[in-house]
């Protein structure tokens, strides 16, 4: 291997040694730059596609939330990437993250929500975080969401089902001592007719 052949190695490994780790940056114009951290078993990224899969144990952390899965394919967009067919190495330089596909056992924690699903998908640029088979997303202790497709804005805070959809919330349990009169008139006493 000549010189000309051992550089565009070089910064291809260490581009992928450097991407795998949770420094691994993604920019959003609204919000400026956001780390993205990956760790998984296994990487694969191909320059040309723009496109990087992980397997086995993925895992994703960034500040506004967390997401586990069996398989992860992270796409990134092609308009912020350096020429495939540049002569320098500079031609393996990726893109910014358009999109993040996560697939099988997928799992999902943002402050106090939690969410489960089989495929989820999070599109950067919107910051849309979008779940399929079988999602259930949990709001703390306050509500649990269900249906065939749960979709959550996280900048806006703000979540909505496209079909099927389930909702079922949590309010505090009524005590006879808690001081609270029943809304419905009883036969005797207070709530009596006449």
């Amino acid at each position: 291997m000549n010189k000309k052949n051992i550089l565009p190695v070089f910064l291809c490994l260490t581009f992928l040694t450097v991407s795998a780790h949770p420094l691994f940056a993604a920019e959003s114009p609204a919000r400026g730059k956001v780390p993205t951290g990956i760790n998984s078993g296994r990487m694969d990224y191909d320059a040309e596609a723009q496109i990087v899969s992980f397997t086995g144990d993925v895992h994703v952390q960034r500040p506004d939330f967390e997401l586990w899965a069996e398989k992860m394919t992270v796409y990134l967009d092609k308009s912020d990437a350096k020429p495939a067919g540049a002569a320098d190495a500079e031609g393996m330089e990726a893109g910014e993250i358009d999109r993040i596909v996560a697939e099988g056992n997928v799992r999902m924690k943002s402050d106090d929500r939690q969410g489960t699903c089989n495929r989820a998908t999070y599109y950067a640029k919107q910051d849309k975080f979008v779940m399929e088979g079988a999602p259930r997303l949990r709001d703390g202790k306050q509500s649990v969401i269900t249906g065939g497709t749960i979709v959550h804005y996280f900048s806006a805070n703000h979540s909505e089902v496209l079909n099927n959809a389930g909702v079922v919330f949590y309010t505090p349990e009524k005590t006879e001592n808690s001081g609270s009169k029943s809304p419905i008139p009883t036969a005797g006493g207070q709530g009596k007719r006449q």
